[in-house]
């Protein structure tokens, strides 16, 4: 298939057929039999990676409600930034369910061109990966959700309601197994596309979060050390020994998993929030700012600071801290002072003087594989067997092995404090706080500033438009 032939399959997907469990304007559009051959599902593939990467490229669900920022030079924070979350301001699911019907379509039709096809059957484990990637996602924002395993294909199917959160990890679990099972090769042909590693990571997250949310206790964590040993042994995998290259070079070793980015595809990535341009400091402080990755024009704004409880995880021979965030200094260079701070983890690239975030959505990487695996063994209590890959992310940062408390409830706040350290702005903070605050290593109501004196629920609200527009669709417990 020529580009110019695949660019109108996936634009005629794009705007054509969608799915939303909440309204009722279904494409009318027949999807059986098509896509036709297996050219044409990989362009829908491709196509469903690009929606991925969309719903992905934001801040708000897994890093807002944290403990990652301050409010910015410009402001401007969210909703969930604020905790201030109810049915009236909370976003709708569709384009997440949009992500879904292209899936479904791929897993209804691509299973026709399978037999000794090994690009049809990477492209069925890829649909199969997708979705459970893309469910995990919901679980964790909505908790129940409805599940959708057709696609849509006539107007007027049944609205679903929502599934229970153990039912959608059942089908979570069983999507990450026929991906593991159809995947031809075991490597990673490609970082911007799932592969056997890929799913392996995305498996010990989900036991890593059912395990401690959800009770699964000793079985999943088990399972999630399993899991990266498996991604540890598949080779094509290793830690870079400078971290700032993980973010400066795309595809590099370290990574398992990223969402390519193009600006030609989509206006920046995520880390510009947390950046500052030339009149965010003004002209005057310039010269004192030599090494911030600022724009000159609007493609950034610093809507965020990096945040003082994050800031003050990192000692001052921490190598990754420079790389993570800087100060944004003002006044003069005999008697500078701090006027907010700035993210350099993600710096973009200058295109004709002018600095584009254009940095990949890092899904998977070793580093933060190796602190969920130290997770796990602390949660089974091998803290011995904990501190060694716990002590790997810290030696590249410079640091020495931990030397603290060898009681659990120490080494567990001791990863979830690396964790900060090593992950800040990759979309991982939320998750990780919800997690060690069911497994008890803090209450996440005194921990995260935000939420101190403050009841709510850790799971998003329903959009009130959802609920109009279905209803077999129950508000969120505490809303």
């Amino acid at each position: 298939m020529n580009t110019l032939k695949r660019f109108c399959v996936v634009a005629f997907l794009m705007c054509f057929i969608s799915c939303d469990v909440e309204v009722e304007n279904y494409s009318t559009i027949p999807v059986a039999g098509f896509p036709s051959n297996v050219d044409e599902a990989e362009a829908i593939l491709i196509g469903t990676y690009d929606r991925v990467r969309d719903i992905t490229n934001n801040t708000a669900y897994f890093e807002d409600r944290g403990d990652s920022f301050d409010v910015g030079i410009v402001g401007g924070p969210t909703d969930a930034y604020s905790q201030s979350l109810f049915p009236g301001n909370a976003p709708t699911w569709t384009s997440f369910y949009n992500v879904l019907q292209n899936i479904n379509i791929l897993i209804a039709e691509v299973p026709q061109f399978t037999d000794g096809n090994s690009k049809a059957q990477r492209i069925l484990a890829e649909a199969y990966y997708l979705r459970a990637h893309t469910y995990f996602l919901m679980a964790r924002i909505w908790g129940d959700v409805p599940l959708e395993l057709e696609p849509t294909t006539t107007i007027g199917d049944e609205f679903a309601g929502r599934a229970p959160v153990s039912e959608v990890f059942v089908q979570i679990n069983a999507d990450i197994q026929s991906a593991i099972e159809m995947f031809p090769v075991d490597g990673i042909p490609d970082k911007y596309r799932a592969s056997k590693p890929a799913a392996y990571s995305l498996l010990a997250d989900v036991k890593m979060w059912t395990g401690k949310v959800l009770g699964g206790g000793v079985a999943d964590f088990n399972a999630a050390v399993a899991a990266i040993e498996v991604v540890e042994n598949s080779g094509g995998v290793s830690l870079l020994s400078d971290f700032g290259d993980i973010f400066d070079n795309k595809a590099n070793s370290e990574i398992i998993f990223a969402l390519f980015f193009d600006l030609d595809e989509q206006a920046g990535m995520y880390a510009r929030l947390v950046s500052a341009k030339e009149g965010d400091i003004g002209n005057a402080n310039l010269d004192l700012n030599p090494d911030l990755p600022i724009s000159v024009g609007n493609t950034s704004r610093h809507v965020y600071s990096p945040g003082t409880q994050i800031r003050e995880l990192f000692s001052a021979n921490d190598l990754r801290r420079d790389r993570t965030f800087l100060p944004i200094l003002t006044g003069n260079a005999e008697n500078p002072t701090v006027r907010s701070f700035h993210q350099t983890k993600f710096s973009g690239t200058v295109f004709n003087a002018e600095r584009e975030y254009d940095n990949d959505i890092i899904v998977y990487r070793l580093g933060g594989l190796l602190l969920l695996k130290a997770e796990a063994l602390a949660a089974l209590g091998d803290i011995t067997g904990a501190l060694v890959p716990l002590n790997r992310v810290r030696n590249r940062a410079d640091l020495p092995d931990y030397s603290g408390p060898m009681d659990k409830a120490s080494v567990e706040r001791e990863i979830l404090d690396e964790r900060g350290r090593e992950l800040f702005l990759e979309l991982k903070r939320w998750n990780d706080l919800v997690r060690f605050h069911y497994g008890g290593t803090i209450n996440i109501y005194n921990y995260v500033p935000s939420l101190n004196g403050l009841d709510i629920p850790l799971y998003w609200p329903i959009s009130d438009e959802v609920i109009v527009l279905n209803d077999n669709i129950e508000q969120t417990e505490g809303y």
